[in-house]
């Protein structure tokens, strides 16, 4: 990338909205080009990462297209130039009316000596005074942003605060000596209004004869930096096409979200596997409680529901005089659908945790439903622990792990071996929904 007038690099720098496109485009795919090496070293499937990038890919492409319909040209590529206020002898012609009844012109002075390192690169800068207190400080830089940096320097060291406004209309905010001012930047040029209140500032920027100038002040709208794009822009300006392209993505996101899911996780039966009746399927889960696992496989309430639970932590314990307790519980729910072969798989979590003593009890709870793709912990407690019976144990620490493929590997293979596919889903709709989720 050459940085050369008008190159890349030029637009970029002009534009940080499309900064943060391209950043976009390049951050994430690192990321998960870095997972999926993670991912097969390991020895598991890519598509989970693979999902998450198609999922990823038409918010960002939407964002990245956007941005570049709304890059413009640097205002040195374009030849643009901002007009300026007349100046006469190193001071603005026609003071009278610029700076408005009130302010007589033995009480205006330079004003670059009185604010060093604020107005240092204005090209004219002056300040009027009256006798009521009121200020109005007009500035002239010789570029637009030469008037952003003294903006800038001059909320810095007023230390301007309760801020509000816009770059259109202005800013009005309260400085640190306590009274209000207005400020606007037109161009290349900065104006400030003070006054002991918010009524006098207001009204000693409307006695400023700047209004009718404020258009020759402006600077004509930089061109679009990539023309070829600007038929897109045009087409998506109404709000209505806004927002059916809005719709349009979240479509897209929400369906891949639903169907991609479940394709990522999704296994198919084991290669040679015979396919076997729910009923021996059902006999083969209930029999992974036989193996040494951390969890339990119990029948639901339906005939062909299932459910595997692992309740990886559970303690209660006492540090620094405060009581606390934990509970984490990890549940598979599992469906058979022996027509299609299938088991639907839905993962359901729940994290609970409280603590009570000096300063009163907090207790924090949070559970969630979906497909988890991941999931390793590790964590240890040091202090007095109680076991179920709240009796003291001789245990100085607890700790807990989990490995969520130790819990789902078992499972998939019992389901896989018997001629199943096993099919992660989001949400167990009715039948009708399935295409969606599947």
């Amino acid at each position: 990338m050459h940085s050369g007038p008008g190159s890349l690099l030029d637009i970029l720098r002009a534009n940080d909205g499309l900064i943060v496109a391209v950043g976009l485009c390049i951050g994430p795919p690192l990321v998960l080009a870095l997972v999926a090496l993670i991912v097969r070293s390991s020895g598991a499937s890519l598509k989970p990462v693979v999902f998450v990038g198609v999922f990823m890919l038409p918010i960002v492409l939407t964002f990245l297209v956007g941005h570049l319909v709304l890059a413009r040209l640097p205002a040195s590529v374009s030849k643009l130039t901002t007009p300026g206020l007349p100046v006469q002898d190193g001071q603005f012609a026609d003071r009278e009316k610029l700076f408005g009844g009130g302010i007589s012109p033995q009480m205006i002075r330079d004003a670059k000596s009185g604010l060093p390192g604020i107005l240092d690169e204005a090209v004219v800068a002056e300040v009027g005074m009256t006798m009521g207190g009121e200020s109005a400080l007009i500035a002239q830089f010789p570029d637009e942003a030469a008037a952003q940096r003294a903006a800038a320097a001059y909320h810095r060291g007023f230390q301007l605060r309760n801020t509000s406004g816009d770059e259109g209309s202005g800013w009005r905010a309260t400085r640190m000596q306590g009274d209000f001012i207005e400020m606007l930047r037109a161009g290349r040029h900065l104006f400030v209004w003070t006054g002991l209140t918010k009524e006098a500032a207001a009204a000693r920027r409307a006695a400023t004869d700047v209004s009718s100038r404020l258009p020759a002040l402006t600077p004509a709208p930089r061109p679009p930096a990539f023309p070829a794009l600007q038929p897109l822009g045009d087409f998506f300006a109404p709000v209505p096409m806004k927002i059916a392209g809005l719709l349009l993505v979240g479509a897209i996101c929400i369906g891949w979200f639903f169907k991609g899911a479940g394709w990522a996780g999704s296994m198919p039966p084991a290669a040679g596997a015979a396919v076997v009746g729910s009923h021996e399927l059902a006999a083969r889960l209930m029999a992974v409680n036989q193996l040494d696992v951390p969890f339990s496989v119990t029948p639901g309430s339906q005939p062909d529901e299932f459910f595997a639970d692992w309740r990886y932590a559970d303690a209660k314990w006492i540090d620094l005089a405060r009581a606390r307790g934990m509970r984490r519980t990890f549940r598979i729910k599992l469906t058979l659908d022996e027509p299609c072969h299938t088991v639907r798989a839905t993962d359901y979590f729940a994290v609970y945790d409280w603590s009570a003593g000096r300063g009163g009890a907090d207790l924090d709870w949070k559970g969630g439903t979906g497909i988890v793709f991941f999931q390793k912990e590790q964590q240890t407690v040091i202090g007095l622990q109680f076991d179920e019976h709240g009796r003291p144990k001789a245990k100085p620490a607890y700790t807990f792990k989990f490995d969520l493929n130790e819990m789902k590997s078992p499972v998939i293979t019992a389901v896989t071996r018997a001629g199943w596919t096993w099919r992660p889903t989001v949400w167990q709709g009715p039948k009708w929904l399935r295409w969606l989720t599947e």
